[in-house]
C-alpha cells in the first residue's frame, strides 16, 4: 500500500497521457502525499518524473498545496524537496494557520503576464471563493512571519515524535506507519478494508470520546497532522490513543 510499488506503471502512464497531442492541458498532483487516495506517500524523484514529462510535451503541472504547503512536509512547500517549481500551485488553510479561510494560487511569471493586461477580453473572471481580504490577509501574514522566525524545519521535527513512530513500527497491529515531516500515517490491521471499513467509524467515534480529533480515511488508515503550537504532551495524548484503537475493533 506504498506508491513506491507501482511507480513504474505510473509514471508510463503518465508519460502517455501527457504525450497524446492535444489530450492534456495540465497535470494535477498532490506533491509527495497522495491524501485522498489514502495518505500515500512517494519519494521526491516521482515528482521532478513529472515535472520533466509535463515540460517535454508542454503541460502545465499544478501543485495541490493545500494539504502539504506551508511547512507540512517539513519544507515550506513539498515541491521543495523535489527542487521542483510548478506552473500553478494552490494553497488554501496554511497560509493563516487555520484561524481564518484563505486561498492562494501561485502561478508562473508566464501564466501571470498572459492575464496582466487593461484590456478586458484577456480579462480571466473566474475567480477563488475565499480570496483576499484585509482581515485574512493579516492573519496570513503574521503566520508566515512565526513560521519563518520558527524555521519549518526545526518545528516540523519537533513534532514528529520518532520514539512514538519506532513503536508504531514494532506493533504488530499496524502496518505501513509511514512519516513526512509532522505528517503521520499508518494502517491498522483488520479483516475488513477500503471506505465502507466498519473499523473506521468505531475508531473515529473512539477518538471523539477521548477528545482527540484524529481522522481515519480509506482501508483504515489513521492519520495524524498535528497544529504546530502542539505541546509534546498533547503529542503523547494522541499516539497513546492510536496504540489503544485497536482494542476498540476488537
Amino acid at each position: 500500500m506504498n506508491l513506491t510499488s507501482d511507480i513504474a506503471s505510473y509514471v508510463s502512464e503518465l508519460r502517455y497521457v501527457a504525450c497524446r497531442e492535444h489530450d492534456a492541458a495540465a497535470l494535477v498532483v498532490e506533491p509527495l502525499v497522495s491524501g485522498a487516495g489514502g495518505m500515500l506517500m512517494y519519494p521526491a524523484w516521482v515528482l521532478r518524473e513529472v515535472k520533466r514529462i509535463s515540460a517535454t510535451w508542454g503541460v502545465l503541472l499544478i501543485a495541490d498545496e493545500v494539504m502539504t504547503g506551508w511547512g507540512r512536509t517539513g519544507m515550506l512547500f513539498a515541491c521543495s524537496h523535489a527542487e521542483v517549481s510548478p506552473d500553478i500551485t494552490c494553497c488554501s488553510k496554511g497560509p493563516t494557520g487555520g484561524s481564518l479561510p484563505l486561498a492562494v494560487s501561485l502561478c508562473s511569471a508566464e501564466l501571470f503576464e498572459a492575464h496582466h493586461s487593461k484590456a478586458r477580453a484577456r480579462t480571466f473572471f473566474h475567480s477563488i471563493s475565499y480570496a483576499a481580504n484585509p482581515v485574512a490577509c493579516a492573519a496570513s501574514k503574521a503566520s508566515i512571519d512565526l513560521g519563518q522566525a520558527d524555521d519549518w524545519n526545526k518545528r516540523a521535527a519537533s513534532i514528529s515524535p520518532m520514539r512514538e513512530i519506532k513503536r508504531l513500527r514494532c506493533d504488530e497491529r499496524f502496518e505501513n506507519v509511514r512519516r513526512i515531516g509532522t505528517i503521520t500515517a499508518l494502517e491498522l490491521r483488520a479483516r475488513d478494508a477500503g471506505y465502507h471499513a466498519r473499523a473506521g467509524p468505531k475508531i473515529g467515534a473512539f477518538f471523539l470520546e477521548v477528545a482527540i480529533c484524529c481522522f481515519v480515511r480509506s482501508e483504515n488508515t489513521i492519520y495524524v497532522m498535528p497544529p504546530y503550537c502542539v505541546t509534546a504532551e498533547g503529542l503523547g495524548e494522541i499516539y497513546g490513543a492510536i496504540q489503544d484503537a485497536p482494542e476498540v475493533v476488537g
